[in-house]
Formats: C-alpha cells, sequence, structure tokens
C-alpha cells in the first residue's frame, strides 16, 4: 500500500462551525475562508475558496466531522499529494477537467485523510467538494462492495472519491 505522509497536516478540535447565532454554517465557512485569504496556492493555480464551493460541498451531505474539516481544505489543497492527476473527467452529467488533493488530518484524537476536488475551467479554479475518511477505517473501505463495483472515476459522490483514493493507495 502506497502511503500519504503519516503526520497530520492540520489538527482540528471537531468543534469547528457549530451553530452560531445570527449566522449559517456557510456564513461561518466563507469567513474562515475569507480570513485564510479565499484562495489556497494549489500544484495547478490558486483555488477559490468561496461560497459557490462551499454550496457545492455542502451539497453533497455533510456531518459533523465533515463539517469540521472545512477547516483543514486550505491546508490539504497546499500541502497535499495529488491523488487524481487534472483531468477530464466526467463531473456533474459533463467533462470537466478535475483534479485530487488528499492529506492526513487530526480531529480530536483520530487521524483521517482528507480529500480536495478541484474543479477547474477556463476562468478560475475552484473547490468543488471534499470528504474526511477516518483512516483506520480504509482498509475496511478498499475491500468493500462500493469501491470493488464499477464505480466510475467521477469525482462526484462519496464512493467515488473513496474509490480513488484507495486506487491510489493501493496501486502498484
Amino acid at each position: 500500500m502506497k502511503a500519504l505522509p503519516t503526520n497530520p497536516i492540520v489538527f482540528l478540535t471537531g468543534d469547528e462551525f457549530l451553530p452560531v447565532a445570527g449566522m449559517t454554517f456557510a456564513e461561518q465557512v466563507l469567513l474562515f475562508f475569507q480570513q485564510q485569504g479565499g484562495v489556497a496556492a494549489s500544484p495547478w493555480g490558486d483555488v477559490l475558496l468561496d461560497m459557490k464551493g462551499i454550496q457545492s460541498d455542502k451539497s453533497h451531505g455533510i456531518g459533523r466531522i465533515k463539517a469540521a474539516s472545512f477547516a483543514a481544505i486550505k491546508d490539504v489543497i497546499e500541502k497535499g499529494e495529488i491523488i487524481l492527476p487534472l483531468d477530464y473527467y466526467a463531473t456533474n452529467g459533463k467533462k470537466q477537467m478535475t483534479g485530487m488533493i488528499a492529506a492526513p488530518i487530526k480531529i480530536a484524537t483520530d487521524l483521517f485523510i482528507c480529500v480536495v476536488v478541484v474543479i477547474y475551467n477556463l476562468k478560475e479554479r475552484r473547490l468543488y467538494l471534499h470528504e474526511t475518511f477516518l483512516t483506520e477505517k480504509i482498509p475496511e473501505i478498499a475491500a468493500s462492495s462500493m469501491v470493488r463495483s464499477g464505480i466510475s472515476a467521477s469525482p462526484q459522490s462519496r464512493g467515488s472519491i473513496a474509490k480513488i483514493l484507495i486506487n491510489f493507495l493501493y496501486r502498484k
């Protein structure tokens, strides 16, 4: 198995972006991104961290771990490893230039791998979505039918992102 670095690139408490009176979750994340400069320097150029990316990401489902891991997105883009090179893949029913970057992060006492999907178009590169996988569950995910099945390498679902991560980690 190929490994990402084992040392987390960021440490989170798990309490990031808890409900705040008068602010939506998306507004909290946007403010956080703005405080970080609103962009992340990827191997493919600057990636916008904006409301469009937050809404796109949120629409794919969100739990407490994924919510907290929004705080790691900039670090993952800037310090992670490319697990899917920038190329044309079917995303949202059309071919779009897309790539993925992953890195280990720690949330509370658990180690995770956070994967960020970046979409590139003629105007800009932007956050599309991210997923966070508990590291100790990766062998189980690799053995699951979700990954063994013929899911395409389209970065639009948790299953597809898991498959791409597993392919990266277990390729020979």
